[in-house]
């Protein structure tokens, strides 16, 4: 038997037709409008909840979708004015942190763009600068989609932006 995958509905849609012919007469001629919202009115999922569907639509979010909402956040008063300097990408104090955890924050993102900008480098030309097999999807990724990091790649992000802060 093959694996099920993630995109893989026949068995949801067997289900559905094999225990409930009415919903899934009505998922077929298009009266529900989702295989999702189906399941949902057979019991066979959960509802998801708002905080569920807004975790997900900021994770599927760009950048600048993201900006644009917080900004949005912060005129309706559900979020604190951010600080004078918004996201400068100069050089920061030593022993300011460039991470979360294992995602970069918002100015190290901007500073590390503005190095790379400025000395003409792709992400592969910034591992392989860090002693790093030269493959720069993690750090591409990174940059526009504020995926993680290993720690390992942090840290040497950390020494790459003080040895190209002055130039």
């Amino acid at each position: 038997m093959a694996k099920k995958t993630k995109g893989d509905d026949a068995p949801y849609l067997h289900r559905l037709k094999a225990e409930f012919p009415e919903i899934h007469a009505a998922l077929a001629t298009g009266k529900i409008p989702s295989l999702r919202q189906a399941l949902v009115l057979a019991g066979l999922k959960p509802e998801r909840s708002r905080l569920e569907k807004l975790k997900n639509s900021w994770a599927k979010a760009s950048d600048a979708e993201r900006a644009s909402f917080l900004a949005w956040l912060v005129s309706k008063g559900a979020l604190p004015a951010p600080a004078a300097a918004p996201l400068e990408a100069g050089p920061q104090p030593a022993g300011t942190p460039i991470a979360s955890g294992r995602y970069l924050l918002p100015s190290t993102i901007a500073g590390i763009r503005t190095i790379m900008t400025r000395r003409g480098l792709k992400p592969a030309d910034v591992m392989a600068e860090m002693g790093f097999p030269p493959d720069g999807r993690p750090l591409a990724r990174a940059l526009t989609r504020n995926a993680s990091l290993r720690l390992s790649v942090i840290a040497g992000l950390e020494a790459w932006l003080s040895r190209n802060a002055g130039e």
